[in-house]
């Protein structure tokens, strides 16, 4: 009972900063700034093709747009034994700049280079605080000591992936197709297709990438009532098995992500964002709850323009089934279109 009223005590001061925000219009202009563009940070996860939540809706031909951000996340997932492990304990930044491009005949192409880096951290203790207000499952970080490192998968001895602290690291290299079957009328709302090829272009050996081509196609829709746009996609993706994990006798099955979100436009310059992303376990090989299981990550957020073409984002993540996924994931991005 009382973690029950400590979450619904984090939900209510979250709902009395929303309303003592201040600018709401009664009637905002129709211009959708969801849903939130970040990707699950499951450690070893972040080297297969994770496609981001993003609109059906696609850029118009010759329309360019920059897409920048940064995703900080805490992570505390461990767990071994007879020399079997999964091992996740620190913090991970993960920068890229989406570049998009509108193509015509409905199509945009993106392409979204990369760097990951690794730390101890800082963040263990206002986390701790955090799940102690909240009432979130903490995995078991509040019983070891803070702001340590560790990033490890490993079955029978040998290791399957680590990645390296204190080091900038470039990630493999996505380039996706978004073609757009249909638009949205008063009859349905915007239908599109996603193929997402990622290239091996991170260091496999120090954990940054799988080593090889992987590849991911989906579905996205999009539908827009008054001032709310709701968002969905369903992604599948097939990796191609990276050699240190066939020498640890660990396959990656065919990945399934599915997301939703809901915008509610405030004002006509402010949006304010929740969304879920659904992601299936990335291995069944190891018996730790910290590699096998579900991922459910629930994101708030708000976009704003800050002026003509030029667009911040800022959003807050945490697992709500605290298993496999980072404990909390704050995501910042600012978007610049031509």
């Amino acid at each position: 009972m009382w973690t029950v009223s400590r979450s619904a005590l984090g939900t209510l001061a979250l709902a009395s900063c929303v309303s003592s925000m201040p600018g709401r219009s009664d009637s905002p202009r129709a211009v959708v700034r969801g849903p939130i563009p970040t990707r699950v940070m499951q450690p070893a996860g972040m080297i297969f093709p994770i496609p981001r939540p993003r609109r059906a809706a696609v850029l118009d031909s010759g329309e360019l747009e920059l897409r920048t951000d940064l995703t900080y996340s805490s992570v505390f997932e461990s767990r071994g034994r007879l020399a079997s492990e999964a091992r996740f304990d620190g913090e991970i930044a993960r920068a890229s700049a989406q570049l998009a491009y509108g193509v015509g005949g409905g199509a945009e192409i993106t392409i979204e280079p990369s760097v990951i880096f690794a730390s101890s951290g800082f963040l263990d203790h206002i986390v701790n605080d955090f799940h102690r207000f909240t009432g979130f499952a903490g995995g078991g970080r509040d019983r070891v000591e803070n702001d340590q490192y560790e990033m490890q998968l490993a079955r029978d001895g040998v290791i399957a992936w680590s990645l390296e602290e204190d080091q900038i690291l470039l990630a493999d290299l996505p380039v996706s197709w978004t073609q757009v079957i249909r638009e949205e009328d008063q009859d349905g709302p915007t239908l599109s297709v996603r193929v997402t090829v990622e290239l091996p272009t991170g260091d496999e050996d120090r954990g940054s990438g799988s080593g090889g081509l992987d590849v991911g196609a989906g579905v996205l829709l999009e539908r827009s009532i008054g001032r709310w746009t709701f968002t969905g996609g369903l992604d599948g993706m097939q990796a191609d098995q990276p050699k240190r994990f066939r020498d640890a006798g660990i396959t990656v099955r065919s990945l399934l992500l599915a997301s939703g979100g809901v915008e509610y436009r405030w004002s006509n310059k402010t949006s304010l964002l929740f969304q879920t992303v659904l992601q299936m376990p990335l291995t069944r090989d190891l018996p730790f709850e910290e590699i096998n299981k579900e991922i459910l990550d629930l994101g708030f957020g708000i976009s704003r323009d800050l002026s003509r073409g030029t667009r911040l984002i800022l959003s807050f993540h945490e697992d709500a089934v605290a298993a496999s996924g980072p404990d909390a994931s704050v995501y910042a991005g600012l978007v610049f279109s031509w």
